[in-house]
């Protein structure tokens, strides 16, 4: 059995209900952090899926490029976020984004 486009989009379609979820229930920045990179994930399995199974057998190389182009800006994102989480960690004490800004607005 080959996996196709059908495959892909129901994969991609799951790991972005996790992602979505895991931003919506989690109030720990680091982990919502995660979550939007599984969000990225998603995405980028939808692209390279099709990517690979619509050249009817020839594997274009645009798919691996962009995969790898994706990555990247995904491990920039962890990185970035990373550091404006240990700010806030530094200047409130917590993590916990809710904590965060009930200190801030009063």
């Amino acid at each position: 059995m080959t996996a196709g486009p059908a495959h892909f989009a129901i994969l991609s379609a799951v790991v972005f209900a996790v992602g979505l979820f895991g931003v919506i229930a989690v109030s720990d920045v680091l982990r919502s952090v995660i979550c939007v990179a599984v969000l990225f994930i998603a995405a980028l399995i939808a692209v390279v899926g099709f990517a690979q199974t619509g050249a009817g057998g020839a594997v274009p190389p645009a798919g691996d490029a962009f995969a790898v182009v994706s990555l990247l800006a995904i491990a920039g994102e962890l990185v970035a976020a990373g550091a404006t989480a240990m700010l806030v960690w530094r200047r409130t004490g917590t993590v916990d984004v809710d904590e965060s800004l009930e200190g801030e607005l009063v």
